[in-house]
């Protein structure tokens, strides 16, 4: 296996990655490497790859730390529970065989509503429609660092909650459905936790600062009153998601994206319902401290 890297022409972050060899299992040079590029770029897209199968992709994936059972909490649990389907398919039953339909998703980092929020994610495009919606990244590494002085001081300490109850209880998600099925067939699952963390984190590897909050999934800031805490989240989101410093990815099947989960927020396009669209989503697990 030859990895080349290069950073992503005119794009604020990201790397592309060709050279993966998903049949190999990756020793610990290349593993290193990756991991290196990781914390330099926030964005790997490794392509031109095979695909790999899934018990492939998740051997691969926990070279970089203990995979996330995520497919458990959203009652998608198959033989590789650390996979989740990112899909509008649904089965014969009519029940999505995944998460999330055609419509858009807005900026979130994975499982920051669980105690042990996701450190690396992966997501990876098995199948497209024939205008596949992009995936947009911002680094919340530069949305911290660039903040006033003033506003920093202000964040620290501060801790905010994370939930997407409101979310999955949206009729069109189709989350109770799974939970009827589940109730009929006798299956006892986990429920979707929700979590607090301190807005400003420290990352366990690179011992970098991060702003931690996301429209998409925190839902207010401890000890404010909901105005104060909804302009300042407001204010935060704005400034991490300038359009001069996120990167849209334009898909093509096969590609995997590999990025730092608490470095980074993503948020996705919709597209049209009518036509399928697949991706498997895994992430790895780790704790975050607030700035001492």
């Amino acid at each position: 296996m030859q990895l080349e890297i290069t950073a992503l022409p005119e794009a604020p972050l990201g790397a592309m990655i060709r050279g993966w060899e998903p049949s190999e299992p990756l020793d610990d040079a290349h593993r290193d490497e990756i991991v290196d590029a990781l914390y330099r770029y926030r964005v790997l897209v490794f392509r031109d790859q095979p695909q790999p199968t899934d018990e492939e992709l998740v051997r691969f994936v926990a070279r970089f730390g203990q995979p996330i059972k995520g497919s458990e909490w959203f009652r998608n649990a198959g033989a590789l529970p650390e996979i989740l389907p990112v899909t509008n398919i649904r089965g014969g039953d009519g029940v999505r065989l995944g998460v999330e339909g055609a419509t858009d998703l807005e900026w979130h980092a994975d499982y920051s509503y669980v105690a042990t929020p996701g450190k690396t994610s992966f997501l990876n495009a098995v199948e497209l429609p024939a205008e596949p919606p992009r995936t947009y990244f911002c680094d919340m590494y530069r949305a911290f660092e660039t903040l006033e002085p003033e506003l920093k001081d202000r964040v620290r300490g501060l801790r905010a909650t994370h939930s997407i109850a409101d979310y999955m209880a949206e009729p069109e998600r189709g989350f109770a459905a799974k939970v009827a099925r589940d109730r009929a067939q006798g299956v006892d699952r986990p429920e979707i936790p929700e979590a607090e963390h301190p807005v400003v984190v420290r990352h366990p590897d690179t011992n970098h600062e991060i702003l931690y909050v996301s429209r998409g999934i925190t839902r207010r800031i401890v000890g404010m009153d909901r105005a104060e805490s909804s302009a300042l989240l407001k204010q935060l989101h704005l400034h991490a998601t300038r359009p001069e410093v996120v990167y849209a990815h334009d898909w093509q099947v096969g590609d995997l994206i590999m990025f730092d989960t608490l470095g980074t927020m993503h948020r996705r396009d919709s597209w049209d319902p009518t036509q399928r669209r697949l991706m498997r989503q895994l992430s790895t697990a780790c704790r975050v401290e607030a700035i001492a």
